[in-house]
Order: structure tokens, then C-alpha cells, then sequence
């Protein structure tokens, strides 16, 4: 167990890295990873009412922060990296209801029943599997009566078979090179792979984790959240839930 919190706590800090880059330009990838991702902004939005209170988890440099804070009555953007929150403090310096905190996905610092909705994209990945019950449970607690939870999560399922296997096989290949021959406590879903990010001069190894649409079903559901949508798109599973009532 120590050998393992030891491992999680060095990844914690590579996931910081290139986050942490001093870098001016815009979001590599744009505003939004695709479609899908604007689409699903639009519904978590159109599900809340207009005077929502939303939590914009792990907000990185506010790219979507900007746009939830043009539709609901307040957003509240939480980072651990606090250069992205400089970015984006900047991005939002011409609206008014919008906070920023610095704090860890993983020690939440707000009240039971504080936010009608929480957007979460393109973090989960980050979450080690013996941690994702402790995190989704304390979401459902931050979260109002039925409140609203977007997710954006990495998999290596595709609507392609072909595809899906193809990815499955290159998970596998870099969880046992991790695993067995370098040794590290990894469990099943994590790995390690080579990351260069020209536009801020780094480049290193790169903590992930990806999820099944059956695994993160049986989580969503045993952490007290109802799926209300959920599909599949570019390397990504995009689900809408609530807060079970009762």
C-alpha cells in the first residue's frame, strides 16, 4: 500500500508538468475537443435553471469556464495547477460571476448541496481507479437534490470493434510493460506513455487511466447518480447524469 500511495503521488506530480508551463497561446485543440463536447455544454446548461450555480471541476485555463458563465447566474472554476488559473483569471477578467479556487479534485473545498451542476471534462483520466468511488461520491455530496454531472472520459472503446480492439491491444502492451517488467503498483486501466509538447518545450511520461462504458456505468451508479445520456465519440465517453433522488 505504501509502495502504491508513493507511485499515485509521483504521477500527481507528472500530471502537473506540462500544466504548469509558462505558455501564453490558446488551448491546444481549441475551445471544445469537438462537437459533441458543445453539444453536451448546450444540455447541462438547458438542464439547470438560469439562476445555477456551477462548478467548472479541474477548469484548467477557463476555455469552458467563459462559456457556462454566459448562460448560468454563477460558475465556480476549480485547478491544482496554478498557472491555468492565471490563464484563466485573464480569459474571464471582462465577466463578474465567475470565481476561481486553487484545491485538488480530490479534497473538494465547498459544502454539502453547493452547486446545481458540476462540468468535468477531459480530467477523469487523471483518476486512479482505487480513487474514482471516494471522487464521485464526493461530488454527488456537493451537488444539489437532483443537480447535474457532466463527464468527459477517456476509453479505449470505440463504436468500431476493429478500432476498439486495436486500442485495447495498446493499453494492454503499455499496462504490462509498466506492470511487469518495469514493476510499478499499477492497476488494470493505468499506464504510462511518452508525451512531447513542442509549444511549451517538455516532454515526458504521462500518467492515464481509461474506463469502460460498463465500469463507469456500475460507478456512476453505485456513487448515487442516475445516466441520463451517454455516447461515444473520439476516444471519449460523454455521459449527463443527476443526483439520484432519495
Amino acid at each position: 500500500m505504501a509502495k502504491r500511495e508513493r507511485f499515485l503521488s509521483k504521477m500527481m506530480e507528472n500530471i502537473r508538468l506540462p500544466y504548469e508551463a509558462k505558455w501564453e497561446g490558446p488551448a491546444a485543440g481549441g475551445e471544445f475537443r469537438n462537437q459533441v463536447e458543445e453539444e453536451y455544454l448546450h444540455q447541462i446548461v438547458d438542464k439547470t435553471e438560469t439562476n445555477a450555480v456551477i462548478l467548472d471541476l479541474a477548469c484548467g485555463d477557463g476555455r469552458h469556464t467563459l462559456r457556462l458563465a454566459e448562460r448560468v447566474a454563477e460558475v465556480v472554476g476549480l485547478d491544482l495547477t496554478r498557472n491555468s488559473l492565471v490563464k484563466a483569471k485573464k480569459k474571464c477578467l471582462v465577466i463578474d460571476n465567475v470565481i476561481f479556487t486553487h484545491g485538488s479534485i480530490f479534497q473538494l473545498p465547498f459544502r454539502p448541496n453547493t452547486f446545481d451542476g458540476i462540468w468535468f471534462s477531459e480530467a477523469f483520466e487523471y483518476v486512479p481507479p482505487d480513487k474514482r468511488r471516494t471522487l464521485l461520491t464526493s461530488l454527488n455530496n456537493v451537488l444539489k437534490g437532483t443537480g447535474i454531472l457532466y463527464m468527459s472520459v477517456e476509453t479505449w472503446q470505440n463504436p468500431s470493434i476493429i478500432t476498439s480492439l486495436k486500442r485495447l491491444w495498446t493499453d494492454c502492451k503499455l499496462f504490462c510493460y509498466w506492470k511487469f517488467i518495469r514493476r510499478k503498483p499499477l492497476l488494470w486501466g493505468e499506464f504510462l506513455y511518452y508525451s512531447s509538447v513542442k509549444r511549451i518545450d517538455w516532454s515526458g511520461w504521462h500518467y492515464h487511466v481509461h474506463t469502460s462504458k460498463k465500469t463507469l456505468c456500475n460507478l456512476l451508479e453505485e456513487c448515487g447518480f442516475t445516466i441520463e445520456k451517454m455516447e461515444l465519440s473520439d476516444e471519449c465517453i460523454y455521459v449527463l447524469c443527476r443526483k439520484a433522488s432519495g
